[in-house]
């Protein structure tokens, strides 16, 4: 989960030491993190990884092979290609693991590639390792990504410029790297629209919860007036005429009319408490309203676990507890990079108590943005409070306390 600082959906990176917090993406985010967000996306980043793998040693097994054929393998220049090989497989794994220094070990990839190439006859099946570079080339703009692609096939091309069919090779893969590029950046692009649509279903759950929530108190205190100044007055005044009367009947029928009299305030009575009763906030269901934001939102997979009958009866504390959960969701949506978001809600010692945590990247420092201090004003103004905590590569922790 992670904070919106500049605003409600803009973040930015954390910098104080409290603990516990949402925190943004970076401003530029890492190639193979930019199509987390989604299942499909979560699912995409490990298949991503694991084809980068599977090339690796599809390219590899096959060289190895061929230069033990051909009785070469311990030759300077064999050594010089298992170096280059092993380290770009190392440069790979580790860019798809952290986020730190992706553009220079980007930069290494590439030219670890094309020292492989260059290391063997022909060229073999190591142009194969620019695709897996241009792959992870969607997060730049397509100008600068297309220069980089254009260098790499230069690069490609000094590397084989001495075979017959230079030109061909580098055509082919020049294009084989295009669609590498459009492939990820395609899947980046769907990944962000499925990200924007489960955030706004989160968001449009919560808002006609917290609609039916004011609708409700408004009918309440409408239908309440309506008793009050109808139907209580005319009781009132009912009971003043029986009371009239009762002074100037005798007998039997004023037997009967203080009869009148007693069950009229009764039926006052029963009516003040009706109107009472009706001014009162509506007890708001929160299982109900995290089952139906959980149904809007596929990833984080939303695990929750709510005590039964839970129902808030403040309708500010119920708005305040809606709103923590919205900003929680969206932001884990949103920002965290999670594959599981886990929610109780419960009460604690007389208060409610919502505790989430996630297993999305974290962070060392965390700071309160917009989102994450919008969360605690409007805690702090029902009297509750608000904890949140991180360790990077933990997640994120957020725990909410509000009276009830």
């Amino acid at each position: 989960m992670r904070d919106i600082v500049d605003d409600e959906r803009r973040g930015d990176r954390v910098g104080s030491s409290q603990p516990f917090g949402l925190a943004a993406a970076p401003p530029t985010a890492h190639p193979i993190s930019l199509i987390r967000g989604t299942k499909m996306a979560s699912m995409g980043t490990r298949q991503l990884t694991l084809v980068g793998y599977l090339t690796w040693l599809i390219i590899g097994v096959p060289s190895v092979l061929w230069e033990i054929r051909h009785g070469t393998l311990f030759t300077p220049r064999v050594g010089v290609w298992a170096v280059c090989f092993v380290l770009f497989i190392i440069a790979f794994g580790i860019n798809t693991r952290t986020e730190a220094h992706w553009r220079s070990l980007l930069v290494v990839q590439a030219l670890l590639a094309l020292g492989c190439v260059a290391t063997q006859p022909l060229g073999g099946m190591q142009p194969v390792l620019l695709v897996v570079v241009a792959g992870q080339l969607s997060v730049f703009t397509w100008r600068t990504a297309l220069l980089f692609d254009v260098a790499l096939m230069a690069g490609l091309y000094a590397a084989v410029y001495r075979t017959g069919d230079a030109v061909l090779l580098v055509s082919a893969y020049f294009a084989f790297t295009l669609f590498a590029m459009i492939t990820i950046r395609t899947a980046h692009d769907e990944a962000e629209a499925r990200k924007s649509l489960a955030e706004a279903h989160a968001e449009l759950k919560v808002a006609t919860e917290l609609l039916q929530i004011s609708s409700r108190a408004d009918e309440r205190l409408r239908i309440a007036r309506d008793l009050h100044d109808l139907l209580g007055h005319h009781l009132t005044a009912l009971s003043l005429n029986l009371e009239v009367a009762s002074h100037l009947a005798n007998g039997e029928a004023r037997e009967q009319i203080e009869k009148s009299k007693a069950i009229t305030k009764l039926l006052l009575s029963d009516v003040r408490g009706v109107v009472s009763a009706m001014r009162h906030d509506p007890a708001v269901d929160l299982g109900a309203a995290i089952a139906s934001i959980s149904a809007a939102v596929t990833t984080p997979q939303l695990h929750a676990e709510v005590d039964p009958d839970l129902a808030v009866t403040d309708a500010a504390v119920a708005q305040a507890a809606l709103r923590a959960l919205q900003e929680i969701v969206t932001n884990a949506v949103r920002h965290s990079g999670a594959r599981n978001l886990w929610l109780r809600v419960h009460r604690n010692d007389g208060s409610l108590a919502i505790d989430a945590r996630d297993d999305g990247r974290g962070c060392d420092h965390v700071s309160f943005g917009n989102g994450l201090r919008g969360m605690r004003e409007r805690v702090e103004a029902v009297r509750g409070s608000l904890e949140v905590a991180s360790a990077r590569g933990k997640g994120f922790e957020v725990r909410v306390l509000l009276p009830t």
